[in-house]
């Protein structure tokens, strides 16, 4: 699109190291749930009850290290191969709107990797939405009825690993649906910058500006919670002399950990309850910075 004499910059977002650490914790906490989804998915296409025992190593004469290597390289090897084709659908997708793409590696901060796809083309507000969430839908689309019509349940893995890597694409589109529809966005590397006519307005209490917000508080919550639980907890009770403990509903969603002393040492078992206690933090977090958003533009 071409830019217009009338258009000026409203605001741009890049990246931060709060931001870095928001995308890490999301990305991490999406890939898991992403390929619970897709093997849940898969089983109740299929009813295939070993989908749930994927093995992405190669054992060799039961050498653990060995198997190990392998299984990370494998690993290795499949993010990148779904970041060339996640890359690859933003760059169809900036054609399609007349854009010429760009592609490229860098890395956030000293430590955390990143591909992108840009283009030095301005795009409307909707045009980029298309852009941004087209690897989350097009390889999702096309990926989940391979991976069940030739049975192929490992697909879960570089799927959830796609979904995963969409954390960034989400976080630009949840930026850009604060602005309204008449907006221009110009992508770059890290971030977008957006133009519109002077006086536009964010709206900096926007439901997308919220739902990421409970998305952090979401993923940050259930990981504090696994942290302190599965580490801590099992920790100060072995060493209280405490035989048994149970915290939560017992054979339910509702239970939050187990713990129960043994003759050699102790058993320790992490229930889905810390996902509720990170659905109510979420909610909370999201509930206390729209409070503190509609505090500064007052």
């Amino acid at each position: 699109m071409s830019d217009t004499e009338e258009d000026v910059l409203l605001a741009q977002f890049g990246l931060s190291r709060t931001l870095v650490l928001q995308w890490t914790a999301i990305s991490f906490f999406g890939f898991v749930i992403a390929l619970v989804g897709f093997l849940s998915l898969y089983y109740a296409a299929t009813g295939d009850e070993g989908a749930t025992n994927l093995n992405l190593g190669l054992a060799v004469d039961g050498v653990w290290w060995w198997s190990l290597a392998l299984s990370f390289l494998v690993f290795i090897v499949l993010i990148a191969a779904v970041a060339v084709a996640h890359e690859l659908c933003h760059g169809l997708g900036i054609r399609a709107f007349g854009g010429e793409p760009r592609y490229g590696f860098g890395v956030a901060y000293v430590l955390v990797p990143y591909a992108f796809a840009t283009t030095d083309t301005r795009l409307t507000r909707n045009q980029f939405l298309v852009v941004a969430l087209a690897p989350l839908v097009v390889l999702t689309v096309l990926g989940v009825p391979v991976m069940i019509l030739f049975e192929l349940p490992w697909l879960a893995v570089p799927l959830a690993l796609n979904a995963s890597g969409a954390v960034g694409d989400l976080w630009m589109s949840l930026i850009v649906l604060s602005f309204p529809a008449g907006v221009t966005v110009l992508d770059n590397e890290t971030g977008v910058q957006i133009y519109g006519p002077s006086g536009t307005e964010r709206w900096e209490t926007a439901p997308a500006t919220v739902v990421w917000d409970v998305l952090v508080g979401f993923a940050g919550g259930v990981i504090l919670t696994a942290l302190f639980v599965g580490i801590l907890v099992p920790i100060v009770l072995s060493g209280t002399g405490v035989d048994a403990l149970t915290v939560g509903i017992p054979d339910s969603p509702f239970i939050l950990f187990e713990f129960a002393r043994t003759n050699g040492g102790f058993s320790f078992n992490v229930g889905s309850g810390i996902l509720i206690i990170g659905a109510g933090l979420g909610l909370l977090y999201g509930y206390l910075r729209a409070r503190q958003r509609a505090t500064e533009t007052v």
